[in-house]
């Protein structure tokens, strides 16, 4: 094209003319009307890996999983806006978090609870649990957070207690959209902070003393009892977190702690020392307490006769999954 070739598509202003105008505009179209198939296409791609991803693991639970300890997936067919991944605790399975999973798909989200390494096992009792390892827990929250990347457009992850811990690790080594920690077992409760450490570090080289308590047959998902190696290793990775949450800023910038004012399970203060480390570093967190009134215990989505619980605590995770500021039961704890 020649320089007069060149003029002659500009007004005396030098613009474009009417014609050359509404040529660009014609292109901008096409190239959006390509774009956004393209991008559908993509995601749809994405969404059908995770899932074939997650049906994989639960193939594996379906071989060697008790009955209800299976890997839950509430998918819509398609990417949803929001992913919520939820992390249950020790001892327990994915089945802890099931009617709060229904709630949150019900919502129009696509929902995963993957079931936690030594968890679960058919015919298996709470000795199992020895051969859990903090790195084992890392790793399926790494693999977790991937294949929940496909299922919508943001991740949240919520966890109770060694799901806590574990979600906490990944509001430190990952990108989420927000992680809500409830009761992380950071420190145990009812020992002094200065002894926790040796006690933990020394339960950790000793043989592994489990002790069994009577099989629930109704849950015949859970492991009933008390493990030591494996409280260990959680509290291990626990302190972990919080050291490197005092050093270098969470990758996840909105993070919430529900504390639980009459736990004695685990220490209240050290989730809050954990969320002060990830304020001081510029991420955005709040805290919430249940009050010591309430009398609701460590694991606060098991049913509770006779106290504040069930409906009244899931409406309150509900919204502390979706961002919203808690409308009942707790008070906000500001961190100083």
């Amino acid at each position: 094209m020649t320089g007069e070739d060149v003029g002659s598509e500009l007004d005396c202003d030098g613009h474009p003319r009417e014609g050359m105008r509404t040529l660009t505009v014609l292109s901008l179209a096409m190239t959006v009307a390509v774009v956004q198939p393209l991008a559908a296409q993509q995601d749809l791609a994405a969404y059908a890996r995770s899932v074939a991803a997650i049906r994989s693991r639960q193939a594996v639970d379906d071989s060697i999983a008790a009955p209800g300890a299976r890997s839950i997936l509430l998918a819509r067919g398609a990417p949803t806006a929001r992913t919520i991944v939820l992390l249950h605790g020790l001892t327990d399975s994915p089945r802890q978090f099931e009617a709060f999973a229904y709630l949150l798909h019900a919502d129009g989200n696509n929902v995963y609870v993957p079931r936690l390494p030594e968890h679960g096992l058919r015919g298996k009792n709470v000795g199992v649990l020895s051969a859990l390892t903090a790195e084992e827990l890392t790793g399926v929250a790494d693999s977790v957070v991937s294949e929940a990347r496909g299922l919508g457009d943001s991740v949240v992850v919520i966890g109770l207690s060694m799901g806590g811990t574990v979600g906490a690790w990944i509001a430190q080594q990952r990108k989420v959209s927000r992680v809500v920690l409830i009761a992380p077992a950071i420190e145990p409760g009812r020992i002094p902070s200065l002894l926790d450490r040796p006690l933990i570090g020394l339960a950790d080289r000793l043989p592994s003393m489990a002790r069994r308590s009577a099989p629930d047959s109704a849950r015949p998902d859970r492991e009933v009892g008390f493990n030591s190696r494996a409280i260990a290793e959680i509290l291990e990775l626990g302190s972990s977190i919080l050291g490197q949450a005092g050093r270098e800023a969470s990758l996840t910038r909105e993070i919430v702690l529900l504390v639980n004012a009459a736990d004695r399970t685990v220490k209240e203060s050290a989730a809050e020392a954990l969320g002060r480390n990830w304020l001081q570093h510029g991420a955005a967190v709040l805290v919430f307490e249940l009050p010591d009134s309430l009398r609701l215990p460590h694991n606060i989505l098991d049913p509770m006769a006779g106290r504040v619980g069930g409906d009244a605590v899931l409406d309150l995770l509900r919204e502390l999954a979706y961002g919203a500021r808690p409308s009942a039961l707790v008070r906000p704890v500001f961190l100083r």
